[in-house]
């Protein structure tokens, strides 16, 4: 009986996702991304590619006090993942992440899984103090009140990095301290900065009209309805957030999708094209080596 309600239930949701994508203004759409501006676009693109280089320097920090781990591995490996979550839904990812550290540095599962949960929780506070920073921006008369939210904020990851005990660097009761902790901090903080310019700079390339404040709008709801990762990429998730973003300023839907489609495929295409290219070069220098092996 269940079974049959979800049934019926899939069967409505495709349905009037259909009637909605058949009766879309698509014509509009294709004619604001034929005038896009693809000078910004490519910004838009190395801007995006630096937020995640500064995220797998975060993560590199987090696990030195595991494991040691090369630049570049985690370089690779967070390029590789990103690649993968285009591409894949849930956390696909992050299980590349752990999975190509292994292969590539002999880093254990369990290390570098707990790595990657605690890069989450960095993430996130830093993600809070960014928009923190920004609020204050706006509203000024209240600047020590963000202040307090945002210690607030990293006292809480912090303690919450250090005394849990699956998140501790390792089993012998080692915690994380401050000192460790700052460096990735700091560089969420600037990833998140890079990731809103790679989301302002996408939209008003698409000759889109939008605020700083919006486009902060549409970072912060596209991570949050994209936490699941339902979608390959957020397709459809992404573009729902721009869609409410700029919904105050009166924009069509057909030019806002245009937007979000836009800055899908900064997010996307020269990732994956990266990604692709790292992980076909590891699986080339295994093959060698197993060849010099064999003739051995």
């Amino acid at each position: 009986m269940r079974r049959w309600w979800v049934w019926v239930l899939g069967i409505a949701v495709l349905a009037a996702g259909l009637h909605y994508a058949v009766h879309f203004p698509w014509l509009d759409t294709w004619t604001t991304l034929t005038h896009a501006d693809w000078t910004l676009l490519a910004a838009a693109g190395g801007i995006n590619l630096l937020s995640l280089a500064c995220k797998a320097w975060a993560w590199q920090l987090l696990l030195r006090p595991l494991t040691p781990v090369r630049f570049r591995t985690a370089q690779a490996a967070t390029f590789a993942g990103a690649a993968i979550n285009s591409v894949g839904i849930a956390m696909s990812g992050e299980a590349a992440r752990v999975a190509l550290l292994g292969a590539w540095d002999g880093v254990a599962a369990g290390a570098a899984t707990r790595s990657v949960a605690a890069s989450r929780i960095v993430e996130a506070a830093a993600l809070g103090i960014f928009l923190l920073a920004v609020l204050g921006g706006m509203v000024t008369e209240h600047w020590w009140r963000l202040l307090g939210a945002g210690l607030a904020l990293v006292t809480g990851a912090v303690a919450l990095l250090r005394w849990v005990p699956w998140l501790r660097p390792s089993d012998d009761g080692k915690r994380w301290t401050a000192v460790q902790l700052a460096g990735p901090l700091a560089l969420g903080i600037v990833s998140w900065g890079l990731q809103w310019g790679a989301y302002h700079w996408s939209i008003v390339a698409s000759d889109v009209p939008v605020t700083p404040t919006l486009s902060v709008l549409a970072l912060v709801l596209a991570n949050v309805g994209g936490i699941l990762r339902l979608t390959p990429g957020n397709v459809g998730v992404l573009q729902g957030a721009v869609v409410l973003a700029l919904a105050p300023l009166g924009v069509e839907a057909a030019r806002a999708v245009a937007a979000g489609l836009a800055l899908q495929a900064v997010q996307v295409l020269p990732v994956l094209v990266i990604g692709i290219a790292l992980v076909g070069r590891h699986g080339l220098r295994e093959l060698g080596r197993r060849r010099e092996v064999e003739a051995g």
